[in-house]
């Protein structure tokens, strides 16, 4: 969000990881109230390009519906471009209603280095 001539991020989201996660959303939803009164998005959190064009994006989601959609993709093995991976990590995070034109990706790179913002 941006308000007053400076960037304020949003620190909501939740990260399901394995089976072991989905057994456990009641937990999940009660250490993140937002999730159940919130609109959500939700993707993997690997094969990072292209997912909304792999249809790997469930967007504008109920907390309920964006469960379903994790388990309908959990441990299933995704091709994107020419890197397949089975899907076992996602993120639920708020929907915000945008312009496609307002969209921006920020892809941070660990390396022994440091991190490259690419």
């Amino acid at each position: 969000e941006y308000s007053g001539g400076d960037y304020h991020v949003l620190d909501k989201f939740v990260r399901v990881h394995g089976e072991e996660d989905l057994v456990r959303v009641d937990e999940i939803a009660d250490e993140n109230p937002w999730v159940r009164t919130d609109r959500l998005v939700v993707k993997p959190d690997q094969l990072i390009k292209r997912r909304g064009k792999a249809g790997l994006v469930g967007l504008n989601l109920t907390w309920d519906q964006a469960l379903d959609w994790v388990r309908e993709r959990m441990n299933r093995e995704v091709t994107v471009g020419r890197v397949t991976g089975v899907l076992e990590t996602f993120i639920i995070e708020p929907f915000v209603p945008h312009a496609q034109e307002e969209e921006f990706y920020v892809c941070i790179l660990n390396t022994r280095e440091g991190e490259d913002i690419l």
